[in-house]
C-alpha cells in the first residue's frame, strides 16, 4: 500500500528531475526506453499495476457499480481512481507535473477508503478477522492519527494484538464511530467506505452522532468509558448500604475500579482513588497550564496534593487523619461512627476527588488547545485533542446515569445530580422549585460553547468559560455546606426549623462538602 504512494511520488519526482533531458522534457509525444518522459511514466505504471490488486481484494459490499450489487463491476473508488491513473499517466507523457501533485493526492485519499478492513474483520469476530483486523488497522492508525488523536487511540486500544488471545474483542460500534469521525478530514465519504449491517451486507454509514449524548451535550468524541465511572460510584455507594456497611468492597471500587476502562486490558481501569494521588503530576507540575489556579487554591490550603484521597481513604480505613496544613480537622473518623464514615466518602469521592478531576480535564483542554504539539492537533484535525480533553470533562461531570437528555435521571451520582437536588432545595430551578436547575442550564450552555471554540482552535476564547464553568460548579457545594448548617445549626429567632434535623449523618455531610468547598472561600476571605 505505502509502495504503491512510493511510485507516484517517484513519478513527479522522475518527471521534475529533468537531468540532462534523460527525464523529462515538455515535448516528449511518444515513449520508448530511450524517451525523456519514460522514467515518469515507468514508475507511474508500476504504481498502477500495483494498485488494482490491492483494491480488489478489499473491496466491500455496497461499493460496487454494477447493478447496485457488490458481485458484480468495479468498486465505487477504483472507477475515479481508474481516471485519475489515466489522466495522471496522459500529464506525465506531455511534462505538466505540475497538475500530477493534484492527481497523487486524490489517488492517496482513495486508497484509504481500502483500508476499511478493520471494520470489516472485527465485525466477524473470529480468530481470522482478528489477525485481519489489527494488519488493516495498524495500516491506517497513520492517517486517522493525524486527523484526530483519539479516534486513533480508540481504534489502537480496541484493535491491537494480543486481545484476542485474552478473550478481549473489539467494540464495532466505537471503531466503526471513530472512523466516521475522520473521514471529512480524510477526504472520504460514507459513500466510498459503504458499511456492514448486522448481517454482514451493504448497509448505510451513519452521519449522526455517532456517540451518545451526555444529559443534552453532544460529545465531539467517544469519551462512554469515562463516563462509566459514576457506575463504579455507584456501587460504591451501595456497598455501603444497610445494617453493615461493607467497607472493603467499598474501598475496592473506589481504589481498583472496574466500570471505567482506561484502554484495553492489560492497561488497567480509570479510578476515583487516582484521580486525588496523580494529582500532583496532572494539575502542580507537569502540564503545561500548570499550576492550575483553582488546584493550587486548594493545596496551599491543606498542604496536600491528595488532600481529597486522605480524606476518603481515613474514612474508608476508619483512621484518624489531618491534613498536612491543620485545617479543617483533625477528622478522627475511628470514633465518629459509620453514618459519618459512610457521608465522609460516598460524598467526598464525588466532590472532592472527582470535582477537582472535572476542572483539571477543561483545563487539560485548554492545554492541549495551545500546545498544539504533534501529538494534539494539527491544521486537519479540528484539534482532536482538545476536544477529547473537554467531553471527559462533561462526562465525568455528569456520568453515564444521568442519561442522554437534559435534565437527566435521578439514577445520577456525581455533580450534575447535586445540582439538580439542590436547585429544589434552595429555588434555583427554572421554575423555582422545578425544572431543570439553573447551574446546569448555565453549564450546557458553556460546555457546548467551549466544544465549538476549541473545534475551531480558538483556544485563548475558552478561557473565560472554564472560569465560568468553575464558578458554576462551585454553586451546589455552597448550597450542600448551607443545607446541612441550618439541619444542625444552632436556633435564630423567626427560623424555627433551624437546628431541627440534628443527627451525625447530617453533621458529616455538612463537613464534607465544606471541606469540597473551603479552599476557595479562604483564597476570598480567609
Amino acid at each position: 500500500w505505502m509502495y504503491v504512494i512510493r511510485e507516484f511520488e517517484d513519478a513527479i519526482d522522475d518527471c521534475e528531475t529533468c537531468a540532462d533531458g534523460l527525464n523529462c522534457n515538455e515535448f516528449s509525444d511518444s515513449l520508448s526506453s530511450e524517451s525523456p518522459q519514460y522514467n515518469a511514466v515507468h514508475a507511474w505504471d508500476e504504481g498502477v499495476a500495483l494498485l488494482y490488486p490491492l483494491d480488489d481484494t478489499l473491496r466491500a459490499p455496497g461499493t460496487c457499480r454494477a447493478n447496485g450489487t457488490h458481485a458484480l463491476g468495479a468498486t465505487w473508488h477504483s472507477r475515479p481512481t481508474t481516471e485519475s491513473s489515466t489522466l495522471g499517466e496522459k500529464l506525465l507523457r506531455t511534462g505538466a507535473r505540475d497538475f500530477v501533485r493534484a492527481i497523487v493526492d486524490k489517488i492517496t485519499t482513495l486508497m484509504a477508503v481500502t483500508q476499511r478492513g478493520p471494520l470489516r474483520s472485527e465485525h466477524r469476530g473470529c480468530a481470522f478477522g482478528a489477525d485481519r483486523s489489527e494488519e488493516n488497522a495498524a495500516a491506517v492508525l497513520p492517517l486517522v492519527h493525524e486527523c484526530n488523536v483519539a479516534a486513533a487511540k480508540t481504534i489502537s486500544d480496541e484493535m491491537k494484538f494480543g486481545l484476542y488471545d485474552q478473550g478481549v474483542f473489539p467494540d464495532f460500534a466505537a471503531v466503526k464511530a471513530a472512523f466516521e469521525s475522520t473521514y471529512d478530514c480524510l477526504g472520504i465519504t460514507c459513500a466510498d467506505v459503504g458499511g456492514l449491517s448486522d448481517t454482514g451486507v451493504a448497509a448505510a454509514c451513519s452521519k449522526t452522532s455517532p456517540w451518545p449524548d451526555i444529559a443534552g451535550y453532544t460529545p465531539g468524541s467517544d469519551v462512554t468509558k469515562h463516563a462509566n465511572l459514576d457506575l463504579d460510584q455507584q456501587a460504591l455507594v451501595q456497598a455501603l448500604k444497610g445494617g453493615t456497611p461493607n467497607w472493603e468492597l467499598a474501598e475496592d471500587w473506589y481504589a481498583v475500579g472496574g466500570y471505567s476502562l482506561s484502554g484495553k486490558a492489560p492497561n488497567g481501569l480509570r479510578t476515583m482513588k487516582g484521580f486525588s494521588t496523580g494529582a500532583e503530576g496532572k494539575m502542580y507540575n507537569n502540564c503545561d497550564g500548570c499550576p492550575y489556579k483553582t488546584f493550587s487554591a486548594f493545596y496551599d490550603y491543606y498542604g496536600d496534593f491528595d488532600y481529597a484521597d486522605k480524606w476518603v481513604s481515613a474514612a474508608l480505613d476508619g483512621t484518624n487523619m489531618a491534613f498536612s496544613s491543620g485545617r479543617h480537622g483533625p477528622n478522627d473518623f475511628a470514633t465518629l461512627g459509620d453514618a459519618a464514615r459512610i457521608e465522609a466518602v460516598k460524598k467526598g469521592t464525588a466532590y472532592m476527588n472527582v470535582w477537582m478531576y472535572v476542572i483539571r480535564e477543561f483545563e487539560d483542554a485548554i492545554d492541549d488547545c495551545t500546545s498544539c504539539t504533534g501529538d494534539n492537533c494539527n491544521e486537519f484535525s479540528l484539534n482532536g485533542g482538545s476536544v477529547h480533553a473537554w467531553d471527559e470533562g462533561v462526562a465525568f461531570y455528569a456520568g453515564s446515569l444521568e442519561g442522554p437528555n437534559v435534565g437527566g435521571s435521578s439514577a445520577g451520582e456525581m455533580v450534575y445530580r447535586l445540582a439538580e437536588k439542590r436547585c429544589a432545595n434552595f429555588g434555583t430551578c427554572e421554575s423555582g422549585e422545578t425544572g431543570l436547575s439553573n447551574v446546569n442550564k448555565e453549564l450546557l450552555a458553556d460546555f457546548t460553547a467551549g466544544e465549538a471554540l476549541l473545534k475551531k482552535g480558538l483556544c485563548h476564547a475558552v478561557r473565560p468559560i472554564v472560569d465560568r464553568i468553575i464558578k458554576q460548579m462551585t454553586v451546589p457545594l455552597v448550597q450542600g455546606s448551607l443545607r446541612y448548617a441550618y439541619k444542625v445549626g444552632e436556633s435564630i429567632s423567626g427560623e424555627a426549623k433551624v437546628g431541627t434535623d440534628r443527627s451525625q449523618k447530617n453533621a458529616a455531610e455538612g463537613a464534607v462538602f465544606t471541606a469540597a468547598v473551603l479552599p476557595p472561600v479562604h483564597e476570598c476571605n480567609v
